[in-house]
């Protein structure tokens, strides 16, 4: 059996493509040109390059595979218009299920995301059947939803299987790009002010992601949406973990959602001075105060397990530290605790 795994060089990408190789297991990975291929480098993985934008690149990396994981998309909250997430995930939506078809192809199993289910402004962690518009959302939530929609649909159309995988937000080592979530690590690791914030989060490791990728490889009802996190945790608990890992101070101030809108606002006008990706959006910061918990009930019922959340920010901290991400300074400034030091060898 070969498997095919676009998106191979994000932080999901990478970690399957390692654990899909541990098993022996055949793995094609579809990158672009331009993609930086730090994460799958010394990996026993066959590239094919294209865009899944691109009907025919796709088709021709499917050739030869029997299972393709779909982890491909724009995961950003800055620098991507709304019109190209949206042209992304509708193109990807079509041009994977057309290409699985003409390979032969039975069964997708598409990475989308828990964000599918919109905010959540009560402390009731969602399930899969809950759910709201996403129109007016952030974008990333309205073209993640729209991805799923498609394709699904496009699956039933074409006879083929298709499973929705939803992580809650994960981190995890092998993060090069560097992902989207990073900075729910790094942004309380260097925040001079050391805020938190009302609401919460789940929070999982990417390789407890892949694990349920591979479990519903196998198990996985077709069309149905699996839920995957780890713990729920206020903004406060996941703050205060975050301290006790890396040796800062806890949380001094809260800041509630106008005080945070006014500072993304001040940061996107930065970001357009300097060029780099502002710390916070005034679209982010519209959802303070919301909890994105889930109930992942569904997929533990199939024999899904994860770490806890203090085990996932100390091995993500322990990569981090051997990475080119952080500035000698940025190293300085951190006191790991005795688990991320135990932790260092394995990525030295």
């Amino acid at each position: 059996m070969t498997v095919l795994v676009t998106g191979a060089n994000g932080l999901l990408g990478n970690n399957l493509i390692r654990a899909l190789c541990a098993k022996k297991i055949p793995v094609r990975g579809m990158v672009r040109q331009s993609s930086d291929l730090r994460s799958l480098q010394g990996l026993p993985v066959e590239l094919a390059y294209g865009d899944v934008r691109d009907a025919d690149a796709l088709k021709a990396a499917a050739t030869g595979c029997d299972l393709l994981f779909h982890t491909a998309a724009v995961f950003s909250y800055w620098g991507y218009s709304r019109e190209e997430m949206i042209q992304t995930a509708e193109e990807g939506a079509r041009n994977t299920v057309n290409a699985a078809q003409a390979a032969g192809i039975k069964r997708i199993i598409l990475t989308a995301s828990s964000s599918v289910l919109g905010p959540n402004w009560s402390r009731t962690p969602l399930s899969e059947e809950d759910g709201s518009d996403l129109e007016g959302t952030l974008d990333y939530f309205y073209t993640k939803g729209l991805q799923e929609k498609l394709t699904l649909e496009c699956g039933r159309e074409a006879g083929i299987e298709v499973i929705s995988v939803c992580p809650a937000v994960f981190i995890g080592p092998y993060d090069f790009r560097p992902s989207a979530s990073l900075p729910t690590l790094t942004d309380y690791l260097f925040d001079p002010f050391k805020l938190t914030y009302p609401g919460g989060v789940n929070l999982v490791h990417v390789q407890d992601v892949v694990e349920a990728h591979l479990l519903l490889a196998d198990k996985g009802i077709p069309f149905e949406r699996y839920l995957v996190g780890g713990e729920n945790l206020t903004w406060r608990n996941l703050h205060e973990l975050i301290a006790e890992v890396g040796g800062v101070s806890k949380p001094r101030l809260c800041m509630g959602r106008k005080a945070a809108y006014m500072g993304a606002t001040m940061m996107e006008l930065g970001a357009k001075i300097t060029g780099k990706p502002p710390m916070g959006t005034r679209a982010t910061a519209r959802m303070v105060g919301s909890y994105f918990w889930y109930d992942d009930a569904k997929i533990r019922a199939l024999g899904y397990k994860s770490r806890s959340a203090q085990e996932t920010l100390a091995d993500t901290l322990a990569w981090l530290l051997t990475s080119p991400h952080l500035s000698e300074k940025q190293r300085g400034a951190l006191t790991p605790s005795e688990e991320v030091r135990g932790l260092l060898k394995q990525y030295s």
